[in-house]
């Protein structure tokens, strides 16, 4: 995380948390979690990341709100929020443009190769064969 790329964050806070207090907006977090690059040093093939040649350094948007009027508009909101923090993050020559998206943190409706890349359909197999009942579809969660 660069200085520039901090002030970003740090002004996405002030700009979304004056808004959307306007539209039942309670709670608004940025969580920066700057993990060792080394973090996918050891291991090999796994679901994810779908390459373990790019570290990771999660950034958690969190806005709670209290009427669900204001689901569409907060959840505009955040993903407005995570496209300006990643352009700056470009601008300062991070190579994030292909780099998924950690999948605790993914917006409900991210597609599965957002958080799983070229990974999905070997997945999707692997589903298909320990739940051909499709059990798991029943809870909550990315669907493969």
């Amino acid at each position: 995380y660069t200085p520039a790329l901090l002030d970003a964050i740090y002004n996405e806070t002030v700009f979304w948390g004056a808004g959307l207090s306007l539209i039942s907006g309670l709670f608004i977090s940025y969580d920066v979690e700057p993990f060792f690059t080394s973090l996918f040093s050891h291991g090999d093939d796994s679901a994810y990341p779908p390459s373990r040649t790019q570290g990771l350094l999660p950034l958690n948007i969190y806005y709670g709100w209290g009427l669900s009027l204001s689901d569409d508009a907060m959840q505009q909101a955040a993903r407005l929020s995570a496209a300006q923090i990643k352009a700056v993050a470009l601008s300062e020559g991070q190579d994030i443009s292909d780099a998924v998206v950690y999948p605790n943190y993914a917006i409900y409706d991210t597609p599965l190769e957002g958080l799983y890349g070229a990974n999905v359909e070997r997945l999707q197999a692997l589903k298909a064969s320990v739940d051909p009942d499709n059990v798991m579809g029943l809870a909550g969660g990315f669907k493969f």
